[in-house]
């Protein structure tokens, strides 16, 4: 729209050489009142073009006595008239009705000039989102399209060159609460039926990489490697989203993949639970811990450096059946050293996620031997052992460098090293 105050001064002095009317009441408000000839106008074009007559008349009509605007009426709606062809390009007044009062009414009646807009087309390039990605994002923005068509659909093709501003600025404010973590950018192109595409810009920190890592405390994780391939690929559709967008949808995202976990077969025919979570930032990380509420099938290997003690290198086989909170299995070590093996049937009690008490025994041996683990987040554990009939104590300092290897510093009576521990 141009400016077009100076245009109203000049009507203003223009008015007031017409008429010497002696003052009398002068208005206080003007209400404006727009329509459209043969069709409506679109609602949100509407609301703008009222909001700049509503500007123009306040300047032309408030302050005005109302028996000069009766005398000298006829040259008021020839100004008007002129000012409103020239605020709303594309359209021309058609018919101008002033009531004049204290809290004075105009009403105009708006026609279309030249060709209007008949459809809308409108498309959105999401760049360099993967059609995962763009599955989410579609989803949020669904309503725009109608918005745009709202705006656009019956405005004449002339008006677009400030229906653009309008169209622009409402798809921005709309995305603002729906899609905080993109930028908008609309692009119309005129025509009977009418183009507009919708750019959307990431901002702020965004997925780089994506990775999965399984985790299971009573099966193999290796077992599982088709999984972490599946899914691995999966989470490739999110690289380059916006992280804040990702963790507005982290709950709809965890329901897709625990939906989909539970429809395994491993989850249907052998009792197996799989539970997701999200690890948020740039290097996106998705945790499936994976546990039967069956049987206990899993082994791991371990390294002792730093000591001189016996059975450095060991290899230990847990196998068993779970009941409740407690654990019945099977623990089978192997040492290479000396080809020795031993044997513990257990049984290991979990008061919480976090806390488990149990009782082993050593078949080659003859002793008996508890332990207590304590896990202190996600990475740290603390472990209190003792062996009762060969009176030995020892206690554990561990920290998972990732799911597969940890590190544990050991204490005994007469010593202490790094044990190296990998699960298999």
């Amino acid at each position: 729209m141009k400016q077009w105050g100076l245009r109203v001064t000049a009507a203003l002095c223009m008015m007031a050489s017409v008429t010497t009317v002696a003052q009398a009441e002068p208005i206080e408000s003007v209400t404006v009142s727009l329509s459209g000839s043969w069709q409506p106008l679109p609602a949100v074009l509407a609301k703008r073009m009222t909001a700049a007559v509503q500007t123009a008349a306040d300047k032309l009509y408030v302050g005005t006595d109302t028996e000069a605007l009766a005398a000298g009426q006829a040259t008021y709606q020839k100004v008007t008239t002129d000012i409103i062809d020239r605020i709303l390009y594309g359209y021309t007044v058609e018919s101008l009705t002033i009531t004049p009062g204290v809290n004075s009414q105009l009403d105009v009646r708006l026609r279309p000039y030249g060709q209007t807009i008949q459809a809308v087309a409108v498309t959105v390039d999401y760049g360099n989102l993967t059609p995962l990605a763009q599955e989410w994002v579609a989803r949020d923005i669904s309503f725009v399209e109608s918005r745009i068509e709202q705006i656009l659909l019956g405005a004449p093709l002339d008006s677009l060159d400030w229906a653009t501003a309008v169209t622009s600025q409402l798809v921005r404010n709309e995305l603002e609460g729906a899609l905080s973590e993109f930028i908008p950018q609309v692009e119309i192109i005129p025509g009977a039926k009418t183009k507009v595409k919708v750019y959307l810009i990431p901002q702020g920190a965004v997925v780089r990489h994506s990775s999965t890592e399984i985790a299971s405390n009573t099966l193999p994780s290796t077992v599982f490697y088709a999984t972490k391939r599946y899914y691995d690929e999966y989470l490739v559709g999110l690289e380059g989203v916006p992280v804040s967008f990702i963790a507005r949808h982290e709950s709809d995202l965890l329901g897709v993949i625990q939906q989909g976990l539970d429809n395994s077969k491993a989850s249907q025919r052998f009792g197996i639970s799989m539970k997701p979570s999200l690890q948020l930032g740039t290097d996106l990380l998705l945790k499936i811990q994976v546990d039967s509420s069956r049987y206990i099938v899993r082994g791991e290997a371990y390294l002792d450096m730093g000591t001189e003690t016996d059975h450095n290198v060991g290899l230990k086989l847990f196998t068993g059946i779970k009941q409740g909170r407690g654990d019945i299995y099977l623990e089978t070590n192997f040492f290479p050293d000396d080809y020795k093996w031993a044997f513990y049937p257990s049984y290991a009690y979990h008061f919480t996620k976090d806390t488990t008490l149990a009782y082993q025994y050593n078949l080659s041996d003859k002793y008996s031997r508890m332990w207590l683990r304590q896990d202190i987040g996600d990475r740290w554990h603390v472990r209190a052992q003792r062996d009762f009939e060969i009176k030995r104590n020892e206690f554990g300092l561990a920290y998972d460098l990732n799911n597969y290897l940890t590190l544990e510093y050991v204490v005994n009576d007469d010593d202490n090293w790094l044990r190296l521990i990998g699960y298999i």
